[in-house]
């Protein structure tokens, strides 16, 4: 039996309860509400981090970020690191990424046998934060530094012609598009796994004309939890206001508005790029034998709270959509909590990749029984260590309840059926879910020399990239190459008309 094409369709930043299929009442998605009712809806997903780099090298692996040293942004990933990617190409998949994964380091491949495009964010160390946890002061003037999104961005969300963000996901889609057709026409008959992972809805949430007036304002809802005033949020979220620089950038009510105005247009907007990927892989023949899957690497406060961007474990910031449209299965909604370090070993599942030929460990659990209709179990793991933060921070969700633990901070429980907006802090009342949440947290993290091993390895990575600016530069940056399969262009030896009908790929049945 034929094993099935894989088409991994990731964003960025996206939280999942603005969409509809998540609940969410404003935000217009109908390219992804149709996969969602062709699909299986994860209502309860996690990302394991809640920053690009590490959450997406923990999804790649199936590791937690910690226990691969993908600390931060700046955080090499080791090329000896098994990803799904060497996996699938071991068995004879043809694997290929359109997009971003925030690789850092030498190797921008892990696995895939092609990249189509570029990353958006720099390949090198040089976003590896300033180990300085233990100076760190919430109320001390704190410069901007690389790779940390600041909160007058938010201000500056309205339309735009054109972005950065924009131009970048255009690229990817047209390079993923114009590959499955390239696919469709070639004599390489192996199976498929392409990724395609785009950076919106990333902040600043700007977007075009076209997708701003979708929303006009009476139609911008208002956070579920108002504005906190700093004094009364938990130790950890006063921290971050400063580390965002909010305390140095006041945001009114209409500033809070646009930017979900902002917001939401970037989800139209790329939800237009899926709706065009998904006919490219109707048109090319391909949607029949397909696993399609939708996710984000974490999700945005979005004000809630009057908190913005990522870095803490409140849900918004964690949970992500997680939808796997498979052709061999009917739509299902499932509730039990899962993780994007679930994708590594639901990759290998859908592969036929037994588990005597994993020969790696890995944190997750496949997926793929939940589409068969069976149950599933066990807690979801989500760390945060880098930017904000006095010490690493650790969380597990399992049935429930979900418990927040740092050596720096007092503990947050809550229990997610009864308070799922998690205004309600159980933690310190002998409640028995914090005895059994926090022996998870323990046997998982050591969290007594954790805060050393982050400081050691930021404290090394500062010094090799002070060390490589120096003397001639050596980019790992990867740069987009001629494919090596031309049905695009006419060249030197090629004839009329063979040429031409070598570019021809009829609809499938005609």
């Amino acid at each position: 039996m034929r094993k099935p094409n894989i088409l991994l369709f990731m964003v960025d930043q996206l939280t999942s309860f603005v969409l509809s299929a998540y609940g969410g009442k404003v935000c217009q998605t109908p390219h992804i509400d149709a996969l969602a009712s062709r699909g299986t809806v994860f209502e309860n997903a996690y990302c394991p981090y809640p920053l690009c780099a590490p959450s997406r090298f923990g999804m790649m692996s199936g590791r937690l970020p910690s226990r691969i040293g993908a600390y931060d942004n700046g955080a090499e990933f080791p090329a000896a690191t098994p990803t799904f990617a060497h996996y699938l190409r071991l068995q004879g998949y043809y694997t290929c990424i359109s997009g971003k994964m925030h690789f850092v380091g030498p190797d921008q491949f892990h696995g895939f046998e092609e990249r189509l495009t570029t990353e958006i964010y720099p390949a090198d160390m040089s976003w590896t934060p300033t180990p300085d946890f233990r100076d760190f002061n919430k109320d001390e003037e704190r410069g901007y530094t690389f790779g940390v999104s600041t909160i007058d961005t938010v201000k500056d969300a309205g339309p735009v012609a054109r972005s950065m963000q924009i131009d970048y996901d255009e690229d990817v889609i047209h390079h993923a598009i114009r590959e499955l057709y390239t696919r469709a026409r070639s004599e390489d008959d192996r199976p498929f796994m392409m990724t395609v992972s785009l950076t919106q809805p990333h902040d600043p949430y700007v977007t075009t004309r076209e997708f701003w007036e979708l929303y006009p304002d009476s139609t911008i809802d208002n956070p579920q939890v108002p504005f906190l005033p700093v004094e009364q949020r938990d130790a950890h979220s006063q921290s971050l206001y400063c580390h965002y620089g909010q305390d140095k950038c006041e945001l009114s009510e209409a500033d809070y508005r646009n930017a979900r105005r902002g917001y939401y247009g970037m989800i139209s907007f790329i939800d237009n790029l899926f709706g065009r990927l998904m006919k490219a892989l109707s048109d090319s023949g391909f949607a029949d034998d397909t696993v399609v899957m939708f996710s984000s690497d974490h999700g945005d406060m979005i004000g809630e709270r009057g908190m913005w961007f990522k870095k803490t474990l409140y849900n918004p910031a964690i949970q992500v959509p997680m939808i796997i449209s498979h052709p061999e299965y009917t739509t299902k909604r499932i509730s039990a909590p899962v993780s994007l370090l679930d994708v590594f070993p639901t990759m290998l599942d859908l592969a036929n990749i037994k588990p005597d030929d994993v020969t790696t460990a890995f944190d997750g659990k496949s997926l793929l029984p939940a589409l068969r209709g069976e149950g599933l179990a066990g807690p979801v793991l989500a760390e945060h260590i880098d930017g904000g933060t006095e010490a690493p921070r650790v969380c597990v969700r399992d049935g429930h309840y979900k418990l927040i633990v740092s050596r720096a901070y007092p503990a947050q429980l809550y229990d997610l059926e009864n308070d799922p907006l998690e205004l309600n802090n159980l933690a310190g009342h002998n409640h028995p879910e914090e005895a059994r949440l926090g022996q998870i947290v323990e046997s998982t993290w050591p969290l007594d020399t954790l805060l050393e091993d982050v400081i050691r390895s930021q404290s090394e990575r500062k010094l090799v990239d002070a060390a490589l600016s120096v003397g001639r530069a050596e980019a790992w940056d990867f740069i987009p190459r001629a494919l090596q399969q031309n049905t695009h262009y006419v060249r030197r030896g090629d004839a009329f008309p063979a040429v031409e009908r070598r570019g021809y790929l009829p609809y499938k049945g005609s």
